[in-house]
């Protein structure tokens, strides 16, 4: 009876941040898009990007996480979550094939950062494979798996942030969105975006890439990597 009570309890957190299930495209897609809009704001409150107020609490099992709010009073990160929903236009007509994150701390040249976050996408059927320190450490195929793999690659952005040095006060954020150039339309941008000369970013130092993860489900793939000084 406990071990039946824990288990609901797992699922209610669970679907109370992704859908229960992945066995159609569009359930996939939501899934992506919401462990997306997870990962950002994870990454967003453990640098301190923004302040306190604007996150809200939510909780994952074991872990409890923090989320942009949409009703934030906070400029920059309502400004953030306007890029996640134009990354979403994106997903949902299968263009986006990358997004990388720029912190940096020069206004004048948002292009030279201090350390970025990378999300790369694929549309076709992968197995789950988690990576951290670049040593694969998970993979598996199943939609019970897919949940272990979600978990462990939150887990690794706590974990992974807690070895950092503190980034400095006044530090900015940036985005930038790369295609798939071959079924992406020449002028297409999504909302809040516009067309750069630039695909990546410049570092100030040589910078350390870390692979923290891979999560697929039967219609998408999607793993992270972080880059730091």
């Amino acid at each position: 009876m406990a071990t039946a009570q824990a288990i609901r309890e797992q699922e209610k957190t669970w679907s109370s941040i992704f859908p229960s299930q992945q066995v159609t495209e569009q359930q996939s897609a939501l899934f992506v898009k919401k462990l997306l809009a997870v990962a950002v704001s994870s990454i967003t409150y453990l640098r301190t990007i923004f302040p306190e107020h604007a996150f809200g609490d939510r909780c994952l099992e074991d872990l409890n996480l923090k989320i942009l709010k949409d009703d934030s009073a906070c400029p920059g990160a309502c400004q953030v979550i306007q890029w996640i929903k134009g990354c979403f236009d994106a997903l949902d007509k299968k263009y986006l094939r990358m997004i990388i994150i720029g912190i940096y701390g020069d206004a004048e040249d948002p292009d030279t950062v201090i350390e970025s976050y990378t999300f790369k996408f694929s549309y076709v059927d992968k197995e789950v494979s988690v990576f951290r320190n670049g040593n694969k450490i998970a993979s598996a195929h199943t939609e019970r798996d897919t949940k272990k793999a979600t978990i462990r690659l939150l887990r690794t952005i706590i974990l992974l942030s807690q070895t950092l040095t503190s980034l400095p006060d006044d530090v900015m954020m940036t985005m930038k969105l790369l295609y798939y150039d071959e079924v992406t339309p020449s002028d297409y941008e999504p909302p809040g975006f516009k067309q750069t000369g630039n695909d990546f970013f410049f570092f100030v130092e040589e910078p350390l890439n870390i692979k923290v993860g891979d999560v697929s489900t039967p219609f998408h793939t999607w793993s992270k990597a972080a880059n730091k000084n």
